[in-house]
């Protein structure tokens, strides 16, 4: 189907005038794997031992007992939390934009997760907001928690890329699946299960399952959201980016 002339990605992906080609996703997102390869078994690779070693540090300092319940539901469990959301959430914002930018044939390399952390609070703010509600759908009936996270997929890199608030990102996210839910829920459940390929090798599949989620969503993130000018580079204060 051919674009509109004039209109932007965005507006024709809130027209509902997207397609999805599921074959088209992957088969491009294992071709940028396979030309970034040494790039994402890098981050990847550090993003495990910073959350690992990260969580086994703090674990030590704060007494946490993995293997006690009483343990992991005190204070310093909740304290251990904080500051790991606090650590991972400019890392994996980076993360996702590693694969929005490779998607978009962007030059980008292992450096690009330490470039979010001067929105740390805004990312913080949005992944507790995000979690929350995501937490309350589940208790409720499941499948509002499922339909919060299918939804705020792209807030993230809304935030980080767009600069948008926090606010913002999660409401734009959730306006443009909600116009494509059937697609996304395919894709959810297409993830689940390369995800359980990751607990049946230990671990060592997310090496290879982790940038194919974030590369299949950056290049629906670029289609959908009309991420065709070049990301911007300039770093806004934190005031602005977290104005709802």
């Amino acid at each position: 189907m051919q674009p509109e002339q004039g209109k932007s990605n965005l507006e024709r992906a809130l027209n509902g005038e997207y397609r999805f080609d599921f074959k088209t996703l992957f088969n491009r997102s294992q071709s940028l794997y396979k030309a970034n390869l040494l790039t994402f078994l890098k981050s990847t690779g550090l993003l495990m031992l910073i959350g690992v070693g990260s969580t086994l540090i703090l674990m030590s300092v704060l007494n946490v007992d993995p293997g006690s319940v009483e343990s992991m539901q005190s204070s310093p469990a909740g304290m251990l939390d904080i500051i790991m959301l606090v650590i991972m959430s400019p890392l994996l914002a980076g993360f996702r934009m590693l694969g929005v930018k490779l998607s978009a044939n962007k030059q980008a390399d292992t450096s690009e997760l330490g470039h979010y952390f001067s929105l740390t609070l805004a990312l913080v703010t949005l992944n507790l907001l995000t979690s929350l509600l995501i937490q309350l759908g589940l208790m409720l009936m499941i499948l509002p928690g499922v339909y919060v996270y299918l939804v705020t997929q792209f807030s993230v890199v809304l935030l980080a890329n767009r600069r948008a608030g926090v606010i913002q990102s999660i409401i734009l996210s959730a306006k443009v699946v909600n116009r494509y839910l059937l697609p996304f829920f395919l894709l959810l459940i297409i993830f689940v299960l390369l995800f359980t390929l990751v607990f049946l090798t230990m671990g060592l599949a997310i090496l290879w399952v982790g940038p194919v989620y974030s590369l299949v969503l950056g290049q629906l993130y670029n289609d959908l959201f009309g991420e065709q000018s070049k990301v911007e580079t300039e770093t806004p204060s934190q005031d602005s980016v977290l104005d709802a």
